[in-house]
């Protein structure tokens, strides 16, 4: 699956995948996530959880860093953990796939 640079992915998927980071041990916080995985400001994920942000897109430039944060982490992991980090990469492209179809479909119901 070829993904466009252009192609992102939603606030609500970005929020799951920090939590399921936080349970997994990887980050401590909301916070944390914002600052050290997605490249922001700390209050960075608050934005999403407001009205309409869960439907909100996160800028490619942030889905990049995050990717590239989750590769460097893998490859300093080993075992169990290698593979769920690993996982959450997989996820993210498969977030991004479903972002994509929703807007297309979303772009077409308003051309029609």
């Amino acid at each position: 699956m070829i993904l466009s640079e252009e192609i992102s992915m939603y606030g609500f998927q970005l929020l799951r995948l920090c939590d399921e980071m936080r349970a997994l041990g990887l980050v401590s916080s909301r916070e944390h996530f914002s600052r050290s995985w997605c490249g922001r400001s700390p209050s960075y994920l608050h934005d999403y959880t407001r009205r309409d942000g869960a439907t909100a897109r996160v800028s490619p430039r942030t889905v990049e860093w995050i990717r590239m944060r989750l590769a460097d982490a893998g490859a300093l992991l080993s075992g169990d953990l290698c593979d769920r980090v690993r996982a959450y990469d997989d996820a993210i492209i498969r977030d991004m796939y479903v972002a994509d179809l929703l807007g297309r479909r979303s772009t077409d119901a308003r051309c029609s």
